[in-house]
């Protein structure tokens, strides 16, 4: 089912969703049903890539809802690629969570599973952070998973350029990044708001059951950001499994991805399969 979510701004987000298997209406409204996992694509990307597809297919198959979404400047949603922030990210991501909890993507999940693929990673991460377990609308969040998780995305865009680069970014405004699958304009406000977000405050935050896959030949975010990572959080501890052999994307390694997350679903959230769907 496609939709469009009006932001405040006036800007509309473009959604695909499937409510979970199971959810019945009464004549006085929905009866919540289980879960939702709702995907976040990475940079450059959108809401019909190979992955989340994939995941779609999976989880539906299974009764579990899923939405996938563009990102503001991706895909067919609103707004210039330029223009990206973190906290844009993040305001379209609490914006479908709530638009999920309204209803009006039919029967409310009771939770929501959060997938993020790079900077949808670092997105998911970061929204957990801020919303707390719960997210807008009062949609709890039963786990997070990230994918391939861009950590620390701003600081290395800065030293791959260089003083010079960073200076011309700054006195310019916008900088053009180039790259082998990638050519992107970027304003430098995604330098000047990331202070917000520290990367140590994530460390520190609050969050739900959190896997990490990270494949260990990953060039444009290096497997070691998640090892830190890992090691650096306080309180309840990631779960971190390394893709042998794994590039950024890791496409070719979806099913593995899946077996991986079902696994993780079972043993840390004592979720099997067959509970996705809303029980009769």
């Amino acid at each position: 089912m496609f939709q469009s979510i009006r932001l405040p701004s006036g800007e509309k987000l473009a959604l695909d969703v499937v409510p979970p298997r199971g959810a019945v209406d009464f004549g006085g409204g929905c009866r919540p049903a289980a879960t939702t996992a709702v995907y976040v694509h990475g940079l450059g990307s959108h809401r019909g890539g190979e992955k989340a597809l994939f995941f779609e297919q999976e989880f539906v198959a299974r009764g579990c809802g899923f939405a996938r979404f563009d990102l503001r400047g991706h895909g067919e949603s609103d707004s210039t690629f330029e223009q990206l922030t973190l906290t844009r990210q993040l305001e379209d991501l609490s914006a479908v969570l709530s638009h999920l909890a309204s209803g009006a993507a039919g029967a409310p999940p009771e939770r929501a599973l959060l997938i993020g693929s790079s900077l949808g990673a670092l997105t998911v991460a970061w929204h957990t952070a801020v919303a707390g377990s719960a997210a807008s609308g009062s949609l709890p969040v039963l786990a997070q998973v990230l994918i391939a998780p861009a950590f620390r995305i701003v600081e290395r865009f800065l030293g791959a350029l260089g003083e010079f680069g960073r200076e011309r970014w700054k006195r310019e405004g916008v900088y053009r990044f180039v790259g082998p699958w990638f050519e992107f304009d970027l304003r430098w406000d995604v330098v000047a708001e990331s202070e917000r977000y520290p990367h140590a405050r994530l460390l520190e935050a609050k969050r739900p059951p959190t896997l990490v896959l990270h494949g260990t030949r990953d060039e444009s975010a290096p497997f070691r950001l998640s090892v830190e990572y890992v090691a650096g959080c306080k309180g309840q501890r990631p779960k971190l499994v390394a893709i042998e052999g794994g590039d950024h994307r890791l496409s070719a390694w979806k099913a593995r991805l899946l077996d991986e997350i079902l696994g993780f679903l079972r043993t840390d959230c004592g979720i099997g399969e067959g509970e996705f769907a809303c029980k009769p």
